[in-house]
C-alpha cells in the first residue's frame, strides 16, 4: 500500500514530462551535415579523360585504408555521415558499404545509402531491395539515424508514381519507422516521403533564390517535412559523353561559400554536400591536386557555423521561409593553404536557361502521373528547331514544372531533375489538366512549316 503514492507520483511526473518536454518531431533533431559518397572508383578512373582534377592521393574504392582515411577527413571537416550511392544487394557497392559501416562504427561516424530507384525494373524488385536494406543494413550501429530513426536518401524516385511509392512504403515500412528523403523538383512525393533535397544546384543562376524557394515548397508540403539544403563546390562533367554536359566554375571556393550561405539562410533541418568524392562530375570536396585541403577547410568552418545556429521551432521555420526572414550569419574567410592560394581559377561556363523559373508559384501543384506515350526527345526550348538534350523512354513519369503559353510544350525537370527541358505535350498523357502549370518564360516557338511524321519528336521504338 505504501508504494502506491510513489507510483502515482512517478506516473504524474512522467506525464508532466511529456507535456513539458514533448517527443521531438523529425524537424527537431540537432543540425547534421551529410555528404554524398561514391564507392566505384578503380585503377582506370584516374586519367585526364575521365576526371577534371586528381585526388591528392589516388585510391581504389575497395581499399579499406582509403575508406578509413576518407572517414577521418570528413569527420575532421564537421561532416557527420556519408550518403553512399548503393546499387543493390550483391553489387560491389553493397560490400563496400558494409565495409564502411564497420569502419565508421569504430570512429563515431555514420553512413546511409542513396537508393538508386532507377536500377530496378519492377515494383517487387524495389520492395525486395528496400527490405534487404531494412533487415541487413539498418541494424548496424553505424547506420545513420535522425531522432533514432534510420534515414535513407533516394535518387530518381520519379521513375515511379506517388501512388506506387505509397504501396512500396506500405510494404516495406508500414509503421513509418524510417525517414525517407526524396530528391528532385516534384514536392508531390512528400505525400509518401518525409523530406526533400535537390541533388544538384549547379544549374541555378541564383542559389540563394533557389534554396529559399525550395525551402518554402517543402514547408508547404507539411510542417513535419525535412528540408535538406544542398551545398556544392562546383560541377564539371564535360569529360562524359552526356549530351547536356556543362561546368559550373568553382571561383577558388567562392561558389561553395555562396551555397553554404544560401543554405543556412533557407533554415534547413539538414545540410547535404554534393559531394565528397564525385570526381567524374567534378563536384568533390575531397583533397585534390589543384585545391589541396581548401574545401575541407571551408567545410569545417561552415559546418561549425551551421551547427552553432540557434534552433528554430517548426512554426518559426515555416514563418521564416514564408517571409524570407534572414538568419544572422557571418561570411567566413577561407583559410587557404599555400597550394590553394596559388591554384588556377577554373575556366568554365554555366549552362544557360537551366532550372525552375525564378517566378514563384502561388500555390503548390497537385500531382498527376504525367507519362510519355512514346520514346520522346527532350529539347532545350519549346520548339522542334531547338537543341536536343536527350530522350526519355515510353511510359516515363515526368516532373512537369510548367508549360508554354499555348500548352503545346511542357517544361520538365531534366536530366538531373534539377535542370529544365521541354517535351511535346502531344506525346504526354493525360492531355488534360495542363492549365494548372505556370507558363514558363521561355521564348514562344517561331512559326515552323509542317513536318513529316518521321520528323516528329516521338521516336520509333527501335531508336
Amino acid at each position: 500500500m505504501v508504494r502506491f503514492p510513489f507510483i502515482r507520483f512517478a506516473v504524474i511526473t512522467f506525464l508532466a514530462a511529456l507535456v513539458l518536454f514533448p517527443i521531438p518531431s523529425f524537424a527537431d533533431q540537432p543540425p547534421r551535415v551529410f555528404a554524398f559518397y561514391y564507392a566505384w572508383f578503380d585503377e582506370q578512373t584516374w586519367t585526364p579523360d575521365h576526371v577534371a582534377d586528381m585526388p591528392a592521393e589516388q585510391y581504389v574504392s575497395r581499399d579499406p585504408n582509403a575508406i578509413a582515411r576518407q572517414i577521418d577527413q570528413a569527420q575532421g571537416a564537421g561532416i557527420d555521415s556519408f550518403v553512399v550511392s548503393w546499387l543493390g544487394p550483391g553489387n560491389p557497392t553493397d560490400e563496400r558499404f558494409k565495409m564502411m559501416l564497420d569502419l565508421a562504427g569504430g570512429k563515431g561516424f555514420s553512413a546511409t545509402i542513396d537508393f538508386e530507384a532507377n536500377q530496378y525494373g519492377s515494383r517487387q524488385a524495389l520492395i525486395d531491395a528496400l527490405t534487404y536494406v531494412r533487415d541487413n543494413l539498418e541494424p548496424h550501429g553505424a547506420f545513420a539515424r535522425v531522432n533514432g530513426k534510420p534515414i535513407l536518401f533516394f535518387w530518381r524516385q520519379q521513375v515511379r508514381s506517388v501512388e506506387e511509392w505509397a504501396e512500396i512504403r506500405n510494404a516495406v515500412d508500414p509503421n513509418r519507422d524510417q525517414i525517407w528523403i526524396a530528391e528532385g523538383v516534384n514536392v508531390a512525393y512528400q505525400r509518401v516521403f518525409d523530406g526533400h533535397h535537390l541533388y544538384s544546384i549547379a544549374w541555378s543562376p541564383d542559389v540563394n533564390y533557389t534554396l529559399n524557394d525550395w525551402s518554402k515548397r517543402v514547408r508547404r508540403a507539411g510542417a513535419d517535412k525535412l528540408w535538406v539544403a544542398t551545398v556544392m563546390p562546383g560541377y564539371d562533367d564535360t569529360r562524359t559523353t552526356r549530351a547536356d554536359k556543362f561546368a559550373r566554375q568553382r571561383e577558388d571556393g567562392n561558389f561553395y561559400r555562396s551555397t553554404w550561405n544560401a543554405a543556412m539562410q533557407s533554415h534547413p533541418d539538414l545540410v547535404v554536400i554534393t559531394s565528397f568524392n564525385e570526381w567524374v562530375e567534378g563536384s568533390m570536396i575531397e583533397p585534390s591536386a589543384t585545391y589541396g585541403n581548401l574545401y575541407l577547410d571551408l567545410t569545417r568552418e561552415y559546418a561549425a557555423q551551421f551547427k552553432a545556429q540557434p534552433p528554430l521551432s517548426t512554426d518559426e521555420k515555416i514563418l521564416a521561409a514564408a517571409t524570407n526572414t534572414p538568419r544572422p550569419t557571418r561570411a567566413p574567410t577561407a583559410s587557404p593553404t599555400a597550394r590553394a592560394q596559388n591554384a588556377p581559377t577554373q575556366t568554365a561556363t554555366v549552362k544557360p536557361t537551366l532550372g525552375p523559373s525564378p517566378t514563384p508559384t502561388a500555390t503548390p501543384i497537385e500531382f498527376a502521373a504525367y507519362r510519355t506515350t512514346e520514346i520522346l526527345r527532350v529539347r532545350a526550348l519549346p520548339n522542334t528547331s531547338a537543341e536536343i538534350l536527350g530522350k526519355l523512354p515510353r511510359d516515363f513519369v515526368l516532373d512537369v514544372l510548367g508549360r508554354s503559353q499555348d500548352s503545346q510544350w511542357l517544361a520538365i525537370a531534366y536530366p538531373d531533375f534539377g535542370s529544365l527541358g521541354w517535351v511535346s505535350a502531344e506525346f504526354v498523357t493525360p492531355r488534360s489538366g495542363l492549365e494548372q502549370f505556370p507558363v514558363e518564360g521561355a521564348p514562344e516557338p517561331p512559326p515552323t512549316p509542317a513536318v513529316a511524321p518521321q520528323d516528329s519528336d516521338a521516336l520509333p521504338s527501335w531508336y
